[in-house]
């Protein structure tokens, strides 16, 4: 059988994986979305 902590030690890489996709992710899309808005800004001031 599996006790309360093992199952706790189960559960954490889960959550773990899944805030840093979170994170990472979402620091991509903001860095992703900056050039393009620098780009743009250049574009229309050429």
């Amino acid at each position: 059988m599996i006790n309360k902590e093992e199952e706790k030690e189960f559960k954490k890489p889960k959550l773990n994986r899944f805030w840093n996709f979170l994170i990472y992710g979402s620091s991509i899309v903001i860095a992703v979305f900056l050039v393009y808005l620098y780009s743009a800004y250049v574009f229309i001031n050429k």
